[in-house]
């Protein structure tokens, strides 16, 4: 690893702000070139969860991006914006119009990997292939799990228990994770620290996400995404992640698709096992788009 990148792993997340719209800046964080990868971190992420998995792009020869969506990491967090997943979708593709020369890999995280298939659906000449973690078919950012976290940072905020909710966030972490190793003071600070510099912004902003109305169904238009779409899920045990009938719902709906299992790992596989990330992107990455998977082909990771 060169010391130019060793620091930037260190510092990810201290990207550059990119505004898409007035008062709506996402934060931007690259490997220098146009990129070839873009990762979008999910609800509870930002920019340093992929700190081990950049590395192993780069000693693939492979430029990337990290763009935090609205109230995501270090991104802006205005009150009265629209944050639908299909806005949030909207945003990502104007920063790609001035950050990519060529369609790109897309992987998204929990309620992002829903925003890399909108933008697949919408923008297809910039999404070359989507690596979906944990997520792809919601309609909604208000999964069970985030109302149930909504309704107690809002009762916690208002004692001024920061602490508080930082502890319960950890546990929360703990219990999405096959191997929670991962998961100590330092991780979980820097994870939870553009939130924690605000509170009363972030839970707004959480819960305008939580009300958002989508103008556009993804569903029904899923038969529409014509690049490969693979959905990696961690095998082991843990809370989040799709449903049976999620899942369903994608290999049904998508032209081109495969399922992907990561033995031992739970909802942050990036964060569990980077390495069988990276090696889902750089075989993406390589491959065109007439080698795409079957519909409905699956594979396990060990």
């Amino acid at each position: 690893m060169t010391i130019v990148l060793a620091l930037l792993v260190l510092n990810l997340g201290a990207g550059q702000a990119i505004e898409v719209a007035a008062g709506e800046a996402l934060n931007v964080t690259t490997s220098g070139g146009a990129p070839e990868v873009v990762l979008l971190p999910g609800l509870s992420g930002c920019a340093f969860g992929f700190r081990n998995l950049v590395p192993q792009l780069e000693a693939a020869d492979l430029q990337w991006a990290v763009i935090e969506p609205l109230a995501i990491g270090g991104s802006a967090r205005p009150e009265n914006a629209d944050y639908s997943l299909t806005a949030q979708a909207d945003r990502i593709a104007t920063v790609l119009d001035r950050i990519a020369d060529r369609p790109v890999v897309v992987l998204g995280h929990g309620v992002s990997a829903s925003i890399a298939l909108r933008l697949a659906l919408r923008r297809p000449d910039l999404v070359h292939a989507v690596l979906a973690i944990e997520g792809g078919p919601q309609e909604s950012a208000a999964t069970p799990t985030v109302q149930q976290s909504l309704k107690w940072a809002k009762i916690v905020a208002k004692v001024g228990g920061g602490r508080l909710l930082r502890n319960r966030f950890e546990s929360d972490l703990k219990a999405a994770s096959g191997d929670d190793s991962w998961v100590t003071r330092f991780t979980v600070r820097k994870y939870f620290c553009h939130a924690d510099r605000n509170l009363p912004a972030a839970i707004t902003a959480l819960r305008a996400m939580a009300q958002a109305n989508e103008p556009q169904a993804l569903r029904d238009n899923l038969p529409q995404i014509h690049c490969p779409v693979v959905l990696m899920n961690g095998g082991a045990p843990h809370r989040g992640g799709l449903s049976e009938a999620e899942q369903n719902t994608l290999e049904q709906g998508l032209p081109h698709f495969e399922l992907q299992t990561v033995a031992g790992a739970g909802h942050f596989v990036f964060e569990e096992q980077p390495t069988a990330v990276a090696q889902a992107l750089v075989k993406l990455a390589v491959t065109e788009l007439a080698a795409a998977p079957q519909t409905g082909s699956s594979s396990c990771v060990q």
